[in-house]
């Protein structure tokens, strides 16, 4: 949820870098380039992108940087930020890089880093995953119609999911306290992957413990660690619509769904009404729902009425409903390590968690379950 965390694009942004990081005399070739071309080194952090140094593409392709390496981490070889490929160098690396300046990040090969390349293995299998799940997508478009294709091309999609997720396992256990692995990990589903997530983390916090990276990952894990499944769940206690403070201690005894939304979230106003169908189904057998809003993020000019609209159109009858009204900016953010919404929690009668994200037929299969 690390989501959500190093593709070949690398559009969650998983490199950075620190101000003394220093490369020694990574060089290379990259072909299809102009004389002087300028080609910059990166090394990133979560937070900010690094220049560490330069280098100059002579008459014959070949370029220089003359520095050294004295730090484990992400890196960049880029020239702009269209072209770039992504490297994970080690300490003491000298790498040799041949390259295409018109195909930069997927072109190329690495001598002299090991880690480097098994990213580039981590980034194939990404790739090839995402290009076919892209080519299923046209076939969905054009078979809402027929039941039968759907359900074909949905087992499909799974099949490529699982294909993915072993290669991925299959990298990880190869040198799971690397910061490859840290990448990759971060494409397998934490609840289903929960263990692995836990083994990267514990051989990466021993062997890495001051990268940036490596910090933010392992408070990821020990927050996330709080909503596992047969924990408690955190305490709330928020006001309601009327401005009185509901606490979700008051309802303990019940089995409740504890239901993370917004009046303007779209997704959440499709969810409701399954909740609303489960509510009143099992009400009188001990279920209830404890909603909580993100209502107050700042296009809203009148969030407490949007709040109030919302529970009024979608019949959400039950008398559950808090919110600080601090949209994204809310207490229970951080306490929940929300990355979107909706999201849930069930809870059962002592407060444990029993389920996470139920929706749908879902949901209605767990209470089935507990109220049989």
């Amino acid at each position: 949820m690390l989501k959500s965390v190093l593709i070949v694009s690398l559009s969650i942004c998983l490199f950075s870098c620190e101000n003394n990081s220093k490369l020694k005399s990574l060089s290379g070739h990259i072909s299809h380039l102009d004389v002087g071309t300028e080609l910059f080194l990166d090394y990133l952090t979560p937070n900010k992108i690094y220049v560490i140094d330069t280098a100059i593409v002579d008459e014959e392709g070949r370029f220089v940087f003359n520095s050294t390496i004295d730090k484990t981490g992400y890196y960049r070889l880029k020239i702009n930020n269209q072209a770039f490929l992504n490297l994970v160098l080690e300490k003491g690396d000298t790498p040799s890089i041949i390259a295409d300046g018109n195909n930069l990040m997927e072109d190329y090969t690495v001598e002299g880093s090991k880690e480097s390349n098994r990213l580039k293995t981590f980034q194939l299998i990404y790739t090839e995953n995402k290009l076919f799940l892209d080519s299923l997508q046209f076939f969905f478009q054009d078979s809402a119609n027929d039941p039968n294709l759907v359900l074909e091309l949905q087992k499909a999609k799974a099949e490529a999911i699982t294909r993915m997720n072993n290669k991925i396992i299959r990298l990880i256990n190869k040198k799971t306290g690397s910061l490859v692995s840290l990448a990759a990990v971060q494409e397998l589903n934490i609840e289903k992957f929960n263990e692995i997530y836990l083994r990267v983390d514990e051989a990466l916090h021993q062997k890495l413990p001051e990268n940036k990276w490596v910090i933010n990952f392992h408070t990821k894990i020990e927050s996330l660690d709080k909503l596992r499944i047969g924990q408690p769940a955190p305490t709330i206690e928020l006001k309601n619509t009327e401005g009185h403070s509901i606490s979700l201690a008051s309802l303990k005894g019940k089995v409740v769904l504890i239901d993370f939304w917004a009046s303007w979230c779209r997704p959440c106003r499709m969810e409701n009404p399954n909740v609303v169908k489960a509510y009143h189904k099992y009400k009188n057998k001990g279920f209830d729902v404890f909603s909580v809003s993100l209502d107050g993020v700042p296009q809203q000019q009148n969030p407490q009425q949007d709040w109030i609209n919302a529970i009024k159109a979608d019949g959400l009858t039950w008398e559950n409903h808090v919110s600080d009204l601090q949209g994204w900016n809310s207490s229970v953010v951080s306490v929940f390590s929300l990355k979107g919404i909706p999201f849930t929690l069930l809870i059962d009668q002592e407060g444990n968690i029993i389920g996470k994200n139920l929706r749908g037929q879902a949901l209605e299969n767990k209470l089935a379950t507990i109220f049989k």
